[in-house]
């Protein structure tokens, strides 16, 4: 638990009513914190009002996140968006917020409707973003949320966002003997953490509701939720958020933790060391917390683990999460909505093996891909998801392989035989069995989730040739939908755009509608949209997704609510073999 200290805020917000109420007749609009009063900008394009770059702790290098101490009197401008935690993407998408690196990178950004004032308490959703954990930031233009608070304005459920950053890569993820044994290893997840107390403990001097806060992510900040809902054994999430959504990742198998000493932990440690001289130091961790930050960032990226993720700590992950979840160690009170699409894996793929055409080469993937994993596991795993089974479930009938065809059309490497048969395995491990376990546990332990599958095809082109994003319904082809941007937003050559047409464009609106019911009620039902059924809880009895479809027809949304049953057998094997694939015969539950 942490202290919640609402009796000074409120003595705080006595103050500064009187301006907050003169910012809404014209001046600067004006929101409060513990530490002090903050100005924002205005929006006139969307009437909002944002509020950028406050800082919500601290971030020494390599140490745990330390509470801010400062207090100032007067207003102190949060106009401009504060510097990012080092971090890669597109250079439009930096030069888009002036972007800074520095290790004073924990701040959060806030948009909220016009008018809105201290005392309103409107819910709020946290948006937490993804990027493998080690890229990404929370004012990424690709997650503008403008749009979703303008579709709540217009339902009249209006909803305030925040955005955050978190330390990413080694930086945010170190792992080793020596981060395990200083106590700091998931610091990413627990900046995290310290952005939802500082909301409790702050949203309120900006007209949000701490007893309504959703948290929303998509692939690693999905699994990042998931964590945050298991974290300390499940104690305590609940007094911190009371919904969440998940998009194409959750915590829902081991795969998410990793071993902080497994083999290659041990390895990219080493190589960081040699790479910044410091493999001869007394005191290596010290070493390296004198190291530029973004020279250690980059350290980490070219290491033998350039994927630095969260990890078994026996403290904030206190075991695989599917242990945790099958001991139902989670609060019931946080309602769920998870998601994933029906070909997540065929870009990892196309862009990796395409051409895999032999059983021996497919075992061999899944050696590489899982190499804890016994012989029989992954034989298993094979006779699981037989040669010649059927694509991923589409909610159309498609003749033969639209995204194998339209590959060979465009003249990229052709699919091998085997290219189908992997993209499913990979697709279900990767997210597909990881939403279906979730769901299937919240069910049991009598929590409330809602499952959805997107197949919706933003494109047809198999890779976009000007930012070799694939088409289809591959890993994060929702995200303009799920924004509700225009046709012709701009997304830095990141992610396709929603196609001008008149289904897609509904479909998109309806997604954003649901979604702020959820957030604004806890249901998605709350809100009616005239193409989208009631949405069903997810239960053992009869388990079933909300299917979302757009075709290319301006006519044809196909939006149903469908089985969760398709490759039933294949599925249930990740569940049943999960934690011996990530960490082999290395892990047991203390007594």
């Amino acid at each position: 638990m942490f202290p919640r200290n609402f009796a000074a805020l409120a003595t705080t917000l006595a103050t500064v009513v009187a301006p907050a109420a003169a910012a809404a007749c014209g001046g600067d609009p004006t929101g409060v914190t513990l530490n002090g009063t903050y100005t924002g900008n205005y929006l006139a394009e969307f009437k909002q009002e944002v509020f950028l770059g406050i800082r919500y702790a601290k971030a020494p290098r390599l140490h745990n996140p330390q509470p801010l101490t400062d207090s100032w009197t007067g207003p102190r401008s949060a106009q401009k968006y504060g510097a990012l935690c080092p971090t890669t993407s597109p250079e439009e998408d930096l030069a888009s917020v002036n972007a800074t690196f520095s290790d004073d990178c924990l701040n959060l950004n806030i948009i909220r409707p016009a008018g809105v004032s201290v005392g309103d308490k409107i819910p709020v959703v946290v948006w937490i973003h993804g990027g493998s954990f080690s890229a990404g930031f929370g004012a990424d233009h690709n997650t503008n949320t403008s749009y979703v608070i303008k579709a709540s304005v217009e339902n009249k459920m209006p909803i305030m966002t925040v955005t955050i950053n978190y330390r990413l890569g080694f930086l945010g993820f170190p792992g080793g003997y020596q981060a395990e044994a200083a106590g700091i290893l998931n610091l990413g997840l627990k900046d995290q953490r310290k952005a939802l107390e500082w909301i409790q403990e702050n949203i309120a001097g900006f007209g949000g509701d701490p007893g309504q806060v959703t948290l929303w992510g998509q692939s690693a900040g999905g699994i990042a939720i998931g964590h945050q809902i298991l974290a300390y054994g499940g104690e305590g999430a609940d007094e911190l958020f009371r919904g969440a959504i998940m998009v194409s990742g959750t915590a829902g198998l081991a795969t998410n933790a990793h071993l902080p000493t497994a083999p290659q932990c041990l390895k990219g440690y080493q190589d960081i060391l040699t790479a910044t001289g410091c493999a001869d130091a007394d005191d290596t961790l010290e070493c390296l917390r004198g190291v530029d930050a973004f020279e250690l960032y980059t350290a980490g990226l070219a290491s033998a683990t350039p994927s630095w993720w969260p990890m078994i700590d026996g403290d904030f992950i206190q075991g695989p999460a599917t242990w945790q979840i099958n001991a139902g160690r989670f609060s019931r009170n946080i309602n769920i909505i998870a998601g994933a699409n029906s070909d997540e894996a065929i870009g990892g793929v196309q862009l990796t093996f395409p051409g895999i055409d032999s059983e021996a080469e497919l075992t061999y993937l899944m050696g590489f891909v899982f190499p804890a994993a016994r012989p029989s596991t992954i034989q298993a795993v094979l006779d699981a998801y037989p040669d010649g089974a059927p694509a991923p479930p589409y909610s159309l009938p498609m003749e033969g392989d639209p995204f194998c065809k339209a590959m060979r059309e465009a003249g990229f490497t052709a699919c091998g035989s085997q290219f189908r048969r992997a993209a499913g395995i990979l697709t279900d491990a990767q997210v597909v069995a990881k939403r279906r376990s979730l769901c299937q546990k919240y069910a049991e332990f009598g929590g409330k989730a809602y499952s959805y599958r997107f197949d919706t095809n933003p494109t047809d082109i198999p890779i976009d040739p000007k930012i070799l994003v694939p088409g289809f319904t591959t890993h994060s082809a929702e995200y303009t939908y799920f924004f509700n941007f225009p046709p012709e937003y701009d997304m830095f050559d990141m992610n396709p755009p929603v196609r001008n047409i008149s289904s897609h464009l509904q479909l998109s609106r309806g997604i954003v509608d649901k979604f702020v019911s959820f957030i604004a009620t806890g249901d998605p039902n709350t809100f009616k949209v005239p193409f989208i059924p009631e949405w069903p809880p997810y239960s053992l009895s009869s388990p079933s997704n909300m299917l979302l479809n757009a075709t290319a027809s301006d006519n044809q949304i196909n939006v149903r609510v469908e089985p969760d049953t398709f490759r039933e057998k294949g599925i249930a094997l990740w569940a049943k073999y999960d934690i011996e694939l990530e960490y082999g015969s290395t892990w047991r539950p203390e007594a």
